[in-house]
């Protein structure tokens, strides 16, 4: 009996060591840092019980009521669990120590630990009249190394800004990131920089977010994307440091309308800001909008859209793929849009050198130089279904675009130097009941549908001082096809000055120095000549003669009896009188080309052509 009754003392004994092992007094409690603009507070600090009777380090702890208000931003967790702590005691209370003047970058480089857990973590934000709350739910973060963390989870959020009218509900599935850089972060938000060549810091290596869901109430417009990833987001200090820039934001937002000072503080800051980040990658893909407007419903899919930094090696570059927009009468699709080799440049530039000026004051050479390279931007498998208004009438329109190109970049002083512009394949339907003059010629002419295709592509080469005009083209199924080439010299650079006078100076001393032409009938010749018999009662066979003989006297009357102009007025009357290919090309007689300001002022064209020596030929 004695025996059993000591075994049963201590069983229960057992238990109530194992229960006081089990919690956790707080050994600090009412911790406050505040340091101008941030502020930490942390209701208690918990260690196991064990580790407080020994006074010693311990490799877990607790922290429970935590909140951090970062200007109009404050951040909630009812408590935050460390297990695997290897850094010392003393380094935990420097972290949370409301007389440290160290940075927190110092501080956070002293954090090791296996792992954090945050069962339930808040964000409130106030932007202008508009209070957001967001709520992050289990969130673990994994062997956290000198305050970098290797790997963090949340396994769900949810978002809601309450704004004036109605609200904005946001909310996902499982988030992950890897690389997670708080030293590198802290550094960004407390350090200034120390001149806008400071090198970039990597925050994060790669993200994933499954599962996006947008709600807004007010415009009853959702939005909804399947996944969105990411890597290698690099950031670096502003000039006041993101926590100062930050506090300029919220201030202004508070404001109705900017005052010119207040543009002369915003603006560079935010031209500061934005070039504060550096985008490796990002994408996302099942990408859905629903409006659900009266009267006015809508749908939208995007297969993908994907997002590469630009880099010394390669230019960034922008794409969607597989977009389709419908609603009760349209259907428009797009197989891809991408837009690769632009630049903001010399925009945040421009910004950051505005001195105190706000955009009232600025002058027409200062606002060029604000403007963004282009760079090329393609369109790729366009089509539309769908209705337009004609004064007053709705009509069907039908129309398909195989391919769209515009490039404009290399610029100087905001002007590309290097300009290309293209449409491939735009078909269209053309409508028998439209009133626009051009359709209704078009049908007249037995058109039914049109193809066509466009090119327009010129370069500005300093070395040589010369602009070519490598092609501008075009061709229709059916009708024809037109193509021209030149070149013009003596083109330096006071062309792209922003100065206008100096601009028309350069202009006016430019010189053409060589044209070639080309037309090719492909039916609208044909087409035209049978309406215009029809009209005047006669064939087209005797009209086509009477045109040709008719070009033989009439454009050397018009434009001289020169060799050149009887070679050129032959050439016109024997395409005319049977319609192929037609080649002209003319060249300055004067081997430094013909002035752009002589040929402006000459009054009789005759005089223009004396002065070229002029080829044509009919195949």
């Amino acid at each position: 009996m004695r025996l059993s009754y000591r075994a049963g003392i201590c069983a229960l004994a057992l238990l109530a060591g194992s229960a006081a092992l089990q919690f956790e007094p707080a050994v600090l409690r009412n911790l406050v840092v505040d340091a101008g603009g941030h502020r930490l507070a942390v209701g208690a600090v918990k260690v196991p019980l064990w580790s407080a009777a020994v006074a010693q380090s311990a490799d877990s702890l607790s922290l429970d009521n935590v909140s951090f208000t970062f200007g109009s931003t404050t951040y909630e967790a009812k408590r935050i669990e460390f297990s695997g702590i290897s850094s010392s005691r003393a380094d935990l209370e420097a972290l949370f120590s409301s007389s440290s003047t160290e940075p927190m970058e110092s501080r956070l480089k002293r954090i090791s630990v296996k792992q954090i857990l945050i069962p339930e973590a808040r964000v409130k934000q106030t932007l202008g009249q508009d209070v957001q709350t967001t709520t992050y739910r289990n969130t673990t973060l994994t062997d956290v190394v000198q305050g970098r963390i290797t790997s963090a989870i949340i396994e769900a959020t949810g978002a809601e800004t309450k704004r004036a009218k109605g609200s904005l509900v946001v909310s996902n599935g499982r988030a992950t990131m890897s690389e997670l850089d708080l030293t590198a972060l802290a550094r960004l938000y407390e350090a200034k920089a120390e001149s806008t060549s400071a090198p970039f810091a990597k925050i994060y290596g790669a993200f994933a977010i499954e599962n996006i869901d947008v709600t807004d109430n007010e415009t009853n417009v959702t939005f909804k994307v399947g996944r969105m990833s990411g890597r290698d987001f690099m950031g670096r200090q502003t000039r006041d440091s993101w926590n100062g820039t930050f506090g300029l934001f919220t201030e202004m937002a508070e404001r109705q309308e900017l005052s010119p000072e207040d543009q002369a503080r915003f603006f560079p800051a935010l031209a500061d800001l934005l070039d504060a980040f550096q985008i490796g990658y990002v994408e996302a893909s099942g990408i859905e909008v629903n409006t659900k407007t009266k009267g006015k419903p809508g749908q939208a899919r995007i297969g993908r859209v994907a997002y590469t930094g630009g880099t010394e090696t390669q230019p960034a570059d922008m794409r969607w793929e597989g977009f389709e927009f419908s609603d009760k009468e349209n259907r428009v699709k797009l197989d891809g849009l991408s837009l690769t080799g632009f630049s903001f440049r010399q925009t945040l530039d421009g910004l950051r050198t505005l001195q105190g000026k706000s955009f009232d004051d600025l002058d027409p050479a200062m606002i060029r130089s604000l403007v963004p390279t282009l760079g090329t931007l393609r369109l790729q498998g366009v089509s539309i279904d769908g209705t337009t208004d004609d004064e007053g009438k709705k009509v069907k329109v039908q129309a398909g675009l195989k391919g769209f190109e515009l490039t404009a970049d290399k610029p100087v002083n905001a002007i590309p130097t290097n300009f290309r512009f293209g449409l491939q394949n735009l078909t269209m339907a053309l409508p028998s009941n439209s009133t626009d003059d051009g359709v209704k010629e078009l049908v007249a002419l037995g058109y039914k549908t049109i193809d066509v295709s466009f090119l327009a592509a010129a370069t500005w080469n300093e070395a040589a001082s010369e602009i070519a005009l490598s092609e501008v083209s075009f061709q229709g199924l059916d009708m024809g096809n037109i193509g021209l080439t030149g070149r013009i010299g003596n083109v330096g650079k006071d062309l792209f000055n922003p100065d206008t006078a100096l601009a028309t100076v350069a202009l006016v001393g430019a010189r053409a120095k060589a044209v070639d032409l080309t037309v090719e009938n492909k039916g609208l010749f044909e087409r035209y000549m049978a309406q215009a018999a029809k009209e005047q009662k006669t064939t087209p066979e005797s009209l086509r003669r009477t045109y040709a003989a008719a070009a033989a006297f009439v454009v050397p009357a018009m434009i001289g009896s020169s060799e050149q102009a009887q070679t050129l007025s032959q050439a016109v009357a024997r395409f005319i009188a049977k319609p192929g290919k037609l080649s002209v090309s003319a060249t300055p007689k004067d081997s430094s080309g013909l002035g752009i300001a002589e040929a402006m002022v000459v009054q009789d064209p005759k005089d223009i052509l004396g002065k070229l020596n002029v080829s044509a030929k009919v195949e």
